[in-house]
């Protein structure tokens, strides 16, 4: 990126310029990056103060590790802090109209770390990874990747203190759970979500009193965790703005359903799906270190099921819905999604490079309640387990050697050594806790 920054700058300023005229109203912008921790964080500048960096030619400056000192409850590594600055790249071309607040816009940034050596200050940025990766996938495989969203989300209230789902009819798709003052709230979020550019597929009840799911037409990976991002605030104003809140936590209610972010993605080679989806099942229990990296995560998947692929099988890992398609169920939404899928694309592209053979068969067993036997795994050469809980991811993670060397030791040590503090810190607090703090921040 580094070399390239004279000519990304005036591209930029360019943008920055276009969206001024067409939105004059605009009154503050939220420059947004997400740390290690998947905490979305937001500093908010003036026009002034922006425009006056981008006269400049300069980046507004934050401490120094921003994106992995602090963990999920707000403490610091202070072991971890460094003197220095790093410094926030706008992505102009991120930039979205808050449309229920319109006079603020949001801007998705790259990290630079000025306390790294020279060529490597953008190599710990999950944005420019995630970027970098498909680049790859385009000029070494000619392969164009797609990802849509599926979110996930309780509407809630409070009661005498206690958060809780506001009632609906617990019932999932039907028009019952529909009749109810909440929908024109659910109207007003897709909409703004539209007026923003992100187009919505389709949205509906998800089974479980005040429990819903929007799905959005995919895009390239880097603009679709954009997009979740912005999706997620959208819902949490918007429900703010009527007196409720929203969360996207995996298992907010000890008694309700669970919330996942469900990734739909998608390659343009179809001859090299079979060696991608290899390389995600793979390292896919590795990978849980970054899409379920919360300590509860688990609690909204089957802990230690057998890791698996089926075509149209909602029951496996990997549901394979055409060729070159896939849902990837395992994720939520306490992940950064920009870690997650660069080390997703990331083993997928190495199994392509390695020449790594699809073994696993089509899983067609539909396995709820009862899951495969030892005799069935064999047969249909699965062989990994869902990690049972944060710890054992983190430790799958450490010992994927492959998986390591390919996505760098930049990320992997780092985010390694801030999750393991992570989890010791979170095992300390009680579980009601664990899901007010979840509950807050997702």
């Amino acid at each position: 990126m580094g070399d390239a920054r004279t000519n990304i700058a005036a591209v930029e300023s360019n943008i920055l310029q276009s969206f001024l005229v067409n939105n004059p109203e605009v009154e503050f912008f939220r420059f947004q990056w997400v740390d290690y921790s998947g905490v979305v964080m937001v500093r908010i500048l003036t026009k002034s103060f922006v425009l006056s960096l981008d006269e400049k030619g300069q980046k507004l400056s934050t401490p120094s590790p921003i994106l992995t000192a602090c963990l999920i409850d707000a403490s610091l590594l202070i072991e971890d802090i460094q003197s220095g600055i790093d410094q926030m790249w706008p992505d102009w071309s991120s930039i979205r109209v808050n449309s229920y607040h319109p006079n603020t816009a949001s801007v998705m940034c790259f990290v630079e770390e000025g306390e790294q050596e020279e060529g490597k200050a953008f190599r710990r940025c999950p944005r420019s990874r995630l970027r970098e990766i498909t680049q790859v996938a385009k000029t070494k495989h000619d392969i164009d990747l797609l990802v849509g969203m599926e979110l996930e989300f309780f509407i809630i209230e409070e009661a005498n203190g206690v958060a809780q789902p506001v009632k609906t009819v617990p019932h999932v798709y039907s028009a019952a759970s529909l009749r109810n003052k909440y929908i024109p709230i659910l109207e007003k979020i897709v909409q703004a979500f539209q007026k923003a550019g992100i187009e919505v597929r389709q949205f509906h009840s998800e089974g479980d009193s005040g429990c819903y799911e929007i799905s959005t037409e995919p895009l390239p990976p880097l603009q679709s965790a954009d997009a979740l991002y912005f999706c997620h605030e959208t819902i949490r104003a918007v429900c703010a703005q009527h007196g409720l809140r929203a969360t996207m936590f995996p298992k907010p209610f000890e008694k309700n359903s669970i919330v996942g972010s469900h990734y739909h993605l998608s390659i343009s080679q179809k001859e090299k799906e079979d060696r991608f989806l290899a390389g995600l099942l793979a390292s896919w229990r590795a990978l849980a270190a970054f899409y379920q990296p919360n300590y509860d995560s688990n609690a909204r998947v089957r802990p230690g099921e057998r890791i698996t692929w089926g075509l149209e099988n909602k029951t496996t890992s990997i549901r394979k819905i055409r060729s070159g398609h896939w849902e990837l169920r395992g994720p939520d939404a306490t992940a950064n999604a920009y870690l997650a899928l660069m080390a997703i694309i990331t083993a997928g592209l190495t199994a392509i490079d390695n020449g790594k053979e699809l073994k696993m068969k089509n899983v067609t067993k539909i396995m709820v309640p009862g899951p495969l036997d030892d005799k069935e795994a064999e047969e249909l050469g699965v062989v990994d387990r869902q990690p049972k809980s944060l710890k054992e991811a983190i430790e799958s993670l450490s010992a994927d050697q492959v998986l390591k060397e390919a996505i760098g030791p930049e990320v992997v040590e780092k985010y390694i050594s801030l999750k393991t503090k992570e989890e010791a810190k979170m095992a300390q607090m009680v579980q009601s806790e664990r899901r007010t703090l979840g509950i807050t921040l997702f």
